[in-house]
């Protein structure tokens, strides 16, 4: 009979922004975080922390190059799928099609 692990497992997560870290607790733990931003400036943000809308990681260097058109794109319009990620403008990540 195998051991019930349900009970040492937790319910909220509580990531930094940018956080590796976070990302693979985030991964493990099947669960949507709560991202802490970083104030920038020492200035105090109108909003301190905010839930994920996925519990994706962020790619924090997506391609900006169309091959084909051999040029610049915006990735986004691209990729079906991805939204940009809470902390960084500039990041993509993947989300159900319902959440677009």
């Amino acid at each position: 009979m195998g051991r019930d692990v349900s009970s040492e497992l937790t319910d909220w997560l509580v990531t930094s922004s940018w956080s590796t870290f976070g990302y693979v607790a985030q991964g493990l733990g099947v669960l949507k975080p709560w991202i802490l931003f970083k104030p920038e400036n020492q200035t105090a943000l109108d909003l301190p922390c905010c839930h994920a809308m996925s519990m994706e990681p962020c790619f924090h260097a997506p391609p900006f190059y169309d091959y084909k058109a051999k040029e610049g794109t915006y990735t986004r319009l691209l990729v079906p799928h991805v939204k940009h990620c809470e902390d960084k403008s500039w990041s993509l990540k993947l989300v159900q099609p319902n959440e677009l």
